[in-house]
């Protein structure tokens, strides 16, 4: 009988007597055949795998400083310029200051503006320089509504008003932090935005004179 026979026999013998342990002649051949099945299902850890993770959290940290920098850097004018007494000199009309109105931190303000000579009518730009968080105001002229119920965004509204005039704009809706509110008169002799809040159920007056020049 050859040794391959013998081996088979003795494996045979093995399980028909429902050994746990296999005979001593075929114990590192049963055992080495175990191993293999058992490192086939549990395969030790890739180490690429832990490389590609490492370089997955790189990239995850370069994108979210790149839309911080991008989001900070959006903001086309500054808050600390304008707090003191709500006048953007030079700014224009969309101009953003900061992306909460938690941070705005304006008082309610009424304004007197000299207009140019010649002019019987002038733009009024609204818009507004925080959160876009659903502010909604209304617009009277001289006392009569002119606009009502309108949302203010980034993007300005844009209306005309007559001059002389005084112009109201009146906290409707407060969409979460306050109302908060910039505007600009293109007719004006100062080439200034003015930003403002506007609580609800009171206005903001802006008081239109004529001068000559």
């Amino acid at each position: 009988m050859t040794d391959f026979q013998r081996n088979t026999e003795a494996r045979e013998n093995y399980v028909q007597k429902g050994n746990q342990r296999p005979p001593a002649g075929v114990k590192e051949e049963i055992h080495s055949s175990h191993q293999v099945k058992s490192d086939g299902q549990h395969p030790p850890p890739d180490k690429r795998k832990n490389k590609h993770r490492f370089w997955m959290g790189i990239m995850a940290l370069v994108l979210f400083a790149t839309f911080f920098f991008f989001d900070s850097s959006s903001l086309s004018g500054n808050m600390k310029d304008v707090q003191s007494n709500g006048i953007g000199k030079g700014m224009m009309a969309g101009t953003i200051l900061t992306y909460s109105d938690d941070s705005a931190g304006l008082q309610p303000r009424n304004f007197e503006l000299e207009m140019k000579k010649g002019m019987d009518t002038s733009r009024v730009l609204i818009w507004d320089y925080a959160a876009e968080d659903g502010d909604v105001v209304t617009v009277k002229v001289n006392g009569q509504i002119l606009v009502e119920n309108v949302g203010i965004f980034h993007k300005p509204v844009v209306l005309q008003v007559p001059i002389p005039s005084t112009v109201e704009i009146v906290g409707i809706k407060d969409g979460g932090g306050g109302i908060t509110y910039g505007v600009k008169f293109p007719g004006a002799v100062a080439n200034s935005a003015y930003f403002n809040a506007a609580p609800v159920g009171s206005s903001n007056v802006y008081t239109l004179r004529v001068i000559d020049i």
